[in-house]
């Protein structure tokens, strides 16, 4: 740990620097996203450390080791001992599943863009699911889940998500991620995230198309 940090003094001073590191965080996901470089496990422990290395420098961009992990209603995360080759090999599964899928194209017709949407959309929801099942990190995997499943999103050209997570809408979350534990049934997760890129495309669309002051 850099011998020059100071942890926060106050509450307000924690909050304001949890909320800077995520915004960093989310800046960094969305340039990565955007971009065209190999997506590592580097490149996840990149941005985990860049959300907690003002708060938490002793877990910043390091996967836990720790047993003392909250159990997610129906998904229980795996003991600290296996996360590193959990994340080795759902790294792996993700590099072959993105090597195969090639970016939008102007080319594409009408059920070929539908086909490729929804490939898109079962790779960002089956990522979604491991990382928030692994549980890879003491702190923050609820935020990464969502930071990787944008970048997904993004890689493709596509907005990110913007899934609700908190009051009514928790439940609806939790309730897909049991029925993907349960019966191994991604359907209503995907469902969820393609309504949310629909939605923030729409947005998108009418922000383009609106008139001019």
């Amino acid at each position: 740990m850099d011998q020059r940090f100071k942890r926060p003094r106050t509450e307000t001073e924690l909050e304001d620097r949890e909320a800077a590191g995520f915004w960093k965080a989310i800046a960094l996901a969305n340039q990565i996203g955007e971009g065209r470089d190999k997506i590592t496990l580097q490149t996840i422990l990149g941005i985990h450390k860049t959300m907690f290395e003002l708060v938490h420098p002793e877990i910043a961009g390091r996967f836990r080791k720790s047993e003392d992990i909250k159990k997610l209603k129906c998904v229980e995360p795996p003991p600290g001992r296996v996360v590193e080759e959990r994340m080795y090999q759902f790294w792996r599964t993700l590099d072959t599943r993105l090597s195969g899928l090639p970016r939008r194209s102007a080319k594409q017709t009408k059920t070929q863009r539908k086909k490729w949407f929804a490939r898109v959309i079962e790779i960002a929801a089956w990522v979604q699911y491991e990382i928030t099942a692994i549980h890879p990190f003491c702190q923050g995997n609820g935020r990464m889940a969502r930071l990787m499943t944008n970048l997904i999103l993004r890689r493709f050209g596509l907005p990110g998500s913007r899934v609700k997570y908190e009051g009514q809408h928790k439940a609806h979350y939790l309730d897909a991620l049991c029925q993907i534990d349960h019966q191994g049934d991604f359907e209503p997760l995907q469902k969820l995230i393609a309504e949310s890129v629909f939605e923030a495309m729409e947005k998108e669309r009418k922000w383009r198309s609106r008139p001019l002051e």
